[in-house]
């Protein structure tokens, strides 16, 4: 029996590396125009190249995470591989169980842990947390990218209502991602200083079974 087994495809990885970067520049040049008035973001907002270019590299980043929403909706509903992931990630009622089954356990009033199959509750909970976020944030952005259009068909209050959503959801979506998500994945101390499984796609038997228990069953039985 092999070491590792798969836990990500190549294309799973490839389309989490382009999330990665999109969300991370996203971020960058997103949330100094929301804070601009204190001394970091003026600073990075001079080290983006200005204004101008700061809102060229947040357009030019949000076409790209657009584009990779369209693949990744294909992706899911006409391929093999997709449409298994979005089984496997589906909220199910076993979720909610599992959490409170957790949540005894933290507490010390039951001895048993959950078992998870491909994904925890958690771990969809950050998936689904996503999409629905990068779908507000689409949304909103296509209103302010168009303003002037926007304007023409909408009431101010709208437009206002549209700037402050877009604003909140994108450092809500910095929360969940680079503090939640980062310190789960990477810096927790099982997996200090970083999971490789984003890099190479592989996951240890031994992690598996500790991890994803009703997964590696599954794969035992072949």
């Amino acid at each position: 029996m092999n070491s590792t087994a798969e836990r990500l495809s190549k294309n799973q990885r490839i389309q989490h590396i382009i999330l990665l970067v999109s969300m991370i520049i996203l971020s960058l040049t997103g949330i100094v125009l929301k804070f601009h008035n204190n001394l970091f973001s003026k600073w990075l907002i001079r080290l983006e190249g200005g204004i101008w270019v700061r809102g060229l590299i947040h357009r030019t980043f949000a076409v790209i995470l657009m584009l990779l929403v369209v693949y990744h909706a294909y992706w899911v509903v006409f391929t093999d591989e997709g449409h298994r992931e979005l089984m496997n990630i589906k909220p199910r009622w076993k979720d909610v169980k599992d959490f409170f089954q957790k949540l005894a356990f933290n507490l010390g009033l039951s001895k048993k842990q959950p078992e998870f199959d491909k994904y925890n509750y958690f771990q969809k909970f950050q998936y689904w947390g996503v999409v629905f976020g990068t779908i507000i944030m689409i949304f909103t952005g296509m209103i302010l990218w168009f303003v002037n259009l926007s304007m023409a068909v909408l009431p101010k209050w709208v437009i206002d209502l549209t700037l402050l959503v877009h604003g909140w959801d994108g450092v809500l979506i910095f929360i969940v991602l680079f503090l939640f998500h980062l310190y789960n994945v990477h810096l927790n101390p099982e997996d200090f200083p970083m999971s490789k499984t984003w890099l190479d796609g592989k996951i240890s038997i031994e992690r598996l079974k500790q991890d994803h228990k009703l997964e590696y069953e599954k794969i035992i039985k072949g």
